[in-house]
């Protein structure tokens, strides 16, 4: 674990509250130079279904004008963290057609950011939510900071989402998942981001036999066949969202 996931892990709020969670994400964003990093949870799944959570740092005026003309209705990322599991970079989505153009004027009006990366997060019984940091850049700005922390925001997406689903309580209402650990979810979730094994042993601090001890342990427990069957079966029941 790098030394900004461990600052920002230790941070969590104890309660999932809003103003503390937006405070949160104020310290990422300067911990890793971007201008703006949001979590937002459009479902909390199971018999919360539909009620909403999040916390951001833009502007309060942009989030109301959002909301206002429901621009969630036609935002290009938000259909395709819908419909997907892999991270979402700005940049390859269509923003074509005049609505889209004007939405994506007003977002800059608001300091929204040129460029963004948004991890969608599925979960049982129809949870879905999205971590997102974005920023005001240059295309090779961009191009040079993203390679650097990509790996991070999918790690920080998973602890935050889970943090607010234990303390919020929507992880119970949506029924249980597979006893994994903390260190077994957090391997598995990055397996399903493609990330190679040495890749994995080196961000988490630990050896490639330790990592295969992890695999080993997690397919044991969901009862899967192989690796990529563990990582389905986990994705699946809701043990891990990506």
């Amino acid at each position: 674990m790098t030394d900004r996931i461990q600052q920002i892990v230790e941070a969590l709020p104890e309660e999932a509250d809003p103003v503390a969670l937006a405070g949160l994400l104020d310290r990422l964003r300067g911990l890793y130079d971007v201008d703006n990093a949001i979590y937002y949870a459009l479902s909390l799944g199971g018999d919360r279904a539909g009620e909403e959570f999040g916390a951001m740092t833009y502007a309060p005026e942009w989030h109301q004008r959002y909301e206002e003309v429901n621009y969630r209705e036609l935002d290009p990322v938000v259909q395709a963290a819908g419909h997907g599991f892999a991270p979402v970079e700005w940049r390859t989505l269509d923003w074509t057609g005049r609505p889209i153009r004007r939405f994506l004027a007003e977002a800059h009006e608001y300091r929204v950011g040129n460029h963004g990366l948004t991890v969608p997060i599925h979960g049982p019984q129809g949870q879905l939510a999205m971590f997102t940091i974005s920023k005001a850049c240059t295309d090779s700005e961009w191009a040079t900071l993203i390679p650097e922390i990509s790996q991070d925001v999918l790690l920080l997406s998973h602890y935050i989402h889970r943090q607010v689903m234990e303390t919020t309580g929507a992880e119970a209402a949506a029924g249980p998942t597979q006893k994994l650990s903390p260190r077994e979810r957090d391997v598995l979730t990055m397996i399903s981001a493609g990330r190679r094994r040495a890749q994995i042993a080196d961000a988490l601090g630990i050896s490639e036999s330790t990592l295969r001890v992890y695999i080993d342990s997690a397919r044991h427990k969901l009862g899967a066949l192989n690796t990529f069957h563990a990582v389905a079966l986990a994705m699946k029941t809701g043990a891990i969202k990506v």
